[in-house]
């Protein structure tokens, strides 16, 4: 049984392989001109493919460590609604797949000028021993600007430390 990358190396040598002979033998050059862009399409997709398919795993102390995952940490997220009455409220959880030392939310009410984010407020919310924590607020703002919530989600438990970030929509608040 061959890997894709044997699979597709035996394919790119065929495929050249089997050009030449058409070439050498002054046969199909109309045939040439409409299999090498097809070749070179079925070659990209292969080639795609196998980097797609591709992990890496690294082993730590006999546990296999996954990347873009975390040990602890199993979501978090944050929201903000408009309440028309130029008041907003922002709100947030994180949680972890068990009970941790410590787990937080924080987060930043931003608003939108000249082009840039800024952090108009931050809130921060803590519980130990927990796997869930959650806040919110009920805020007053300034009318023609957007909004938005980006949170930091955290945990610590013993040696393992994480931390990820999620952002809400931007809402214009008239």
């Amino acid at each position: 049984m061959y890997s894709l990358s044997e699979f597709t190396q035996i394919n790119v040598t065929f495929c050249t392989s089997y050009i030449l002979y058409i070439s050498d033998k002054g046969e199909g050059k109309q045939l040439m001109k409409k299999l090498i862009p097809i070749l070179l399409a079925i070659f990209m997709l292969l080639g795609a493919q196998v980097t797609l398919g591709a992990t890496s795993t690294q082993f730590s102390s006999a546990v296999v460590v996954k990347p873009n995952t975390y040990q602890t940490i199993s979501g978090g997220q944050c929201t903000i609604i408009n309440n028309g009455d130029g008041t907003i409220n922002i709100s947030g959880s994180t949680s972890t797949y068990s009970s941790v030392q410590k787990i937080g939310l924080i987060l930043n009410l931003q608003y939108l000028f000249g082009g840039q984010w800024y952090t108009a407020n931050t809130y921060s919310y803590y519980k130990y021993n927990a796997a869930y924590v959650s806040g919110g607020q009920l805020l007053g703002v300034s009318r023609g600007y957007y909004y938005r919530v980006s949170a930091q989600h955290t945990s610590l438990n013993g040696s393992i430390s994480e931390s990820g970030q999620s952002y809400s929509e931007a809402l214009y608040i008239q």
